[in-house]
């Protein structure tokens, strides 16, 4: 199954709002939505184009199997001179009709349209994957612009300290020692603002690598209304799909469909012990300067032969290469197994995980959320207490550090928890109502 092909004035439309100057933008950076940095990935991300690719081989590949039912027709025309000037021609038009060959033929048809399904449920995963991953890379995107808010507000605040210490070192009410402090503890906060902004260039870049365009890191990713497709699953649907997933996530079908498609060519293997039976027709006729005749008297009639027959082709001995044709079909089918097996495992522990994690972020929210109102309370206080002189600069450092700590924490669990139930969702195979959130209709 594939997505819906977004049209062209779409897709266009997407590029211009995203690159347009007058889009209302803070700082005046272009506006990308989470909605536009999904679409855009699934038009243009080279390794889902090639999957699309592959599905197309694959449909050539049945095209062909099917073709390979019809009889074959060819035309061939040959003439030589002699040493005496003298011309002959010869053509001849011949077909052949395979009649049996041990059911080669069909095994080979359903061997294609196996390979094909299982190259349409790999391009499912595929899709599914890029929109987990451009949705997790614009969290990202999201966390180190939220992030960049706590540090730049950190240093506002650092700097208003220090404007207050030089006023009270020039009256004399602190030491120099607590100017010279403040005065790093803001250099501090300067380089940690430059380090979040260096953080949010890097996944902006890494969030347009995955959208297939060139890279730039000259825009603001929009907060997402969550509300608006925001889902929790209950434990009950969580165990249900788990138990759906071992079989029914798109690349355990596709593993499936090749073990199925591993059977189709141990009855390929096995067709090369059975008799061939074909149907051949063959009409030639020839010229030759010598003769009487013109040239079309001597093609059309006087040289004209046809000839319809059957040819029987029965295997007696084929040095065993039947034999270990089966042989090894047999083995890789056996793989096809395992490879199964391992997937199945694999699901199992990708789904457990998944479900820790999400657990695990819930139970911090409320940790965090906890946290951070102590940790802004305990600066409030050791504000009001530095102010009188009742704590020192030391004390209130800490607590600035601690509350700003807490506050990305906070803003790192709250897109953190956002996250894992995609990636829940994802594990599970249980995307169609995140596609349906987006406008992605599959056809």
């Amino acid at each position: 199954m594939c997505l819906r092909t977004f049209s062209a004035t779409l897709f266009t439309s997407i590029i211009l709002a995203f690159t347009s100057l007058g889009l209302c933008a803070t700082q005046n950076e272009p506006v990308l939505a989470l909605e536009q940095a999904v679409r855009i990935a699934l038009k243009n991300n080279p390794s889902l184009a090639q999957q699309v690719n592959a599905v197309k081989i694959n449909e050539i590949s049945v095209f062909q199997q099917k073709a390979d039912f019809y009889p074959d027709l060819s035309a061939a025309i040959s003439g030589q001179n002699s040493a005496r000037d003298d011309f002959s021609l010869s053509t001849e038009l011949s077909s052949t009709l395979n009649l049996f060959n041990g059911f080669a033929d069909t095994a080979a048809l359903k061997n294609a349209e196996l390979e094909m399904s299982a190259v349409q449920e790999d391009l499912t995963r595929e899709q599914q994957s890029l929109v987990f991953e451009t949705f997790s890379q614009f969290m990202q995107v999201l966390t180190s612009q939220a992030l960049i808010q706590v540090k730049e507000e950190n240093l506002e605040e650092n700097r208003k300290l220090l404007e207050q210490i030089e006023t009270f070192h020039q009256v004399g009410r602190l030491s120099l020692s607590d100017l010279y402090q403040q005065q790093a503890e803001t250099k501090q906060a300067q380089l940690e603002l430059i380090e979040a902004q260096q953080s949010l260039n890097d996944n902006k870049l890494l969030l347009m690598q995955t959208m297939g365009l060139n890279p730039t890191s000259a825009y603001r990713a929009a907060d997402p209304d969550f509300d608006r497709w925001a889902r929790v699953m209950t434990d009950e649907e969580i165990a249900k799909l788990s138990e759906a997933a071992l079989n029914e996530r798109a690349d355990i079908k596709a593993q499936q469909y090749q073990i199925k498609a591993a059977d189709q060519q141990i009855l390929q293997a096995k067709a090369g012990q059975l008799p061939k039976l074909d149907l051949f027709a063959k009409l030639s006729s020839g010229y030759s300067s010598w003769g009487d005749e013109p040239l079309s008297e001597q093609l059309q009639d006087d040289n004209l032969d046809a000839t319809l027959g059957m040819s029987l082709s029965i295997p007696i001995f084929d040095r065993h290469l039947a034999r270990n044709q089966i042989a090894t079909a047999g083995i890789e089918q056996r793989n096809e197994q395992l490879t199964l097996k391992q997937k199945q495992l694999q699901v199992g522990l990708e789904i457990a995980q998944a479900l820790q994690e999400y657990r695990t972020t819930q139970q911090q929210v409320d940790v965090v959320q906890s946290k951070l109102i102590s940790a802004r309370q305990a600066l409030q206080s050791y504000e009001e207490r530095y102010r009188v002189g009742a704590s020192t600069l030391v004390e209130l450092t800490q607590a600035r550090t601690e509350y700003v700590t807490a506050a990305f924490d906070q803003i790192e669990v709250k897109y953190s928890l956002i996250t894992q139930e995609v990636a829940l969702a994802y594990y599970l195979g249980n995307m169609k109502p995140l596609f349906a959130a987006f406008g992605l209709e599959k056809s």
